[in-house]
């Protein structure tokens, strides 16, 4: 009986020191998990998420400038509108011009045909009676003939191109509203400032022709009225009266 109850207060010691050890471990763990802010917590998610939220309007935001700036950018096609509409259909120097008068084609196939039936056209004379003429006589009478052919015939080309881009240019007039963006309805409408920019410079290239085939007209005036004197000399001095 004495050796069982020294064994057991030899026992209480260490039970008492575990007790010990337990409350000095509870009490830090207890410590450390008050200091948790949890307002803190539930505030910082919030901003995360309004953060997202932010994130997702920004890259919104982007998206509709992109796509903004491809209505404004790039290629649309205008260019390639009315790409098989002859437009220098006239001769650009006055060489050509001469060449196609003369009977050549200088280039311009339409127009020497449209020369070729005008001459054959406007001709009072039949070739009979131009061959019982001198040379000189002949070839006067056939550079009046091309002349005036050749007036008429660019005359009818413009006319006729005139026209047919006039309608060209409704069609592009037309196709306004059907444009998908800005920048396609900005493409056609400087392709119409383009379309009509040529046909004024058309309409200035005609009037040069014009004045060109005046000139040319008032050249053959002179050397007729030259060779007339040649022929017959000077009227006033075929009637001079003798001392």
């Amino acid at each position: 009986m004495f050796k069982a109850k020294n064994v057991g207060f030899r026992l209480r010691p260490p039970i008492a020191g575990s007790a010990a050890m337990l409350m000095a471990a509870w009490q830090p763990a207890h410590a450390q998990w008050a200091v948790v802010d949890a307002p803190a917590i539930v505030q910082l998610v919030q901003e995360v998420q309004t953060m997202q939220q932010e994130l997702q309007t920004t890259r919104d935001q982007l998206t509709q400038a992109k796509q903004a700036l491809q209505t404004m950018t790039g290629g649309r096609g205008m260019q390639l509108l009315l790409s098989g509409v002859v437009r220098n259909y006239q001769p650009v120097s006055w060489p050509q011009l001469v060449d196609v008068m003369r009977g050549g084609t200088g280039g311009y196939q339409a127009l020497a045909a449209d020369v070729k039936n005008a001459m054959v056209n406007n001709a009072v004379l039949t070739p009979q009676q131009i061959s019982s003429l001198s040379p000189g006589s002949q070839q006067r009478i056939t550079a009046v003939r091309q002349t005036g052919a050749l007036r008429q015939a660019l005359a009818q080309e413009a006319l006729t191109n005139s026209s047919s881009r006039f309608a060209a240019l409704q069609g592009l007039i037309a196709a306004i509203p059907a444009a998908t963006d800005q920048k396609g309805a900005l493409d056609l409408q400087a392709r119409i400032s383009a379309e009509l920019a040529m046909l004024q410079n058309e309409q200035t290239k005609t009037q040069v022709l014009h004045q060109m085939m005046l000139a040319q007209e008032a050249v053959n005036q002179e050397q007729e009225r030259e060779v007339g004197i040649a022929e017959q000399g000077d009227f006033p001095s075929r009637f001079q009266p003798q001392p």
